[in-house]
């Protein structure tokens, strides 16, 4: 299968993650929940939710989407690659791992090592899963997934693996997801004299991620059983 076929496959999904978690983002929980949420900026803002969703959220999680596709290939690259190990490929693929950049500085010592094997050990699983589906002959991306697996394996992939959350509601206290907010950005106007703000959204990130999954896994595994049934 075409390296591209397989990247168009899973960035369908990640995008349809990232429209359901935009959906289900709570922008003003957010603000309401953070240090600054008493603030004359966040007061501001709170008034003014929708142009801070447009204008902030949508392209913070447009560019977790990016993230995690360009996490994606030296994934890719590992199940391409029949002669290499994955230790070959770990320096590359945790320097691109979204959780291992949004590792809190106090994480340290033993923490911090098992956290890192548990990231490396969750992408050399999904890079494993991935050799039969690049092998595969088709370029159509369902085509290849029945030739690659069958029905249960591919169940068990789209289980596992578009799961992105995982890590984040394992070790939630061990990552930290912030907004960077100009209020003179999002409302123009008098609002440009107000203080940046950084706010943190860790949890609310644990709960529209998962709110999003529970749509868009159900939605993958139906594509999955109308390819295995026709």
């Amino acid at each position: 299968m075409t390296r591209r076929a397989v990247e168009d496959g899973f960035e369908t999904y990640l995008s349809d993650l990232v429209d359901e978690t935009y959906a289900a983002f709570d922008v003003a929980a957010v603000l309401r929940g953070s240090r600054s949420g008493g603030s004359r900026a966040a007061s501001k803002l709170l008034k003014n939710s929708d142009p801070l969703e447009r204008h902030v959220v949508r392209p913070k999680l447009r560019e977790y989407q990016r993230t995690i596709l360009h996490q994606f290939d030296p994934v890719l690259d590992y199940a391409a690659d029949t002669e290499a190990s994955f230790e070959a490929y770990e320096d590359e693929v945790l320097a691109r791992d979204l959780y291992w950049n949004a590792l809190r500085p106090s994480v340290r010592g033993e923490r911090r090592d098992a956290i890192r094997r548990r990231l490396l050990d969750r992408q050399r699983a999904f890079g494993d899963a991935l050799v039969p589906l690049v092998a595969a002959d088709s370029d159509d991306f369902w085509a290849a997934v029945v030739e690659a697996y069958d029905y249960d394996e591919a169940v068990d992939v789209v289980e596992e693996h578009f799961e992105f959350s995982t890590p984040l509601r394992d070790e939630r206290d061990a990552f930290a997801f912030e907004l960077e907010i100009d209020p003179g950005e999002v409302l123009g106007g008098l609002a440009r004299a107000l203080p940046s703000l950084t706010v943190e959204f860790t949890d609310e990130a644990v709960r529209s991620m998962r709110r999003a999954e529970q749509r868009v896994i159900p939605q993958a595994k139906a594509d999955a059983e109308r390819a295995f049934g026709d």
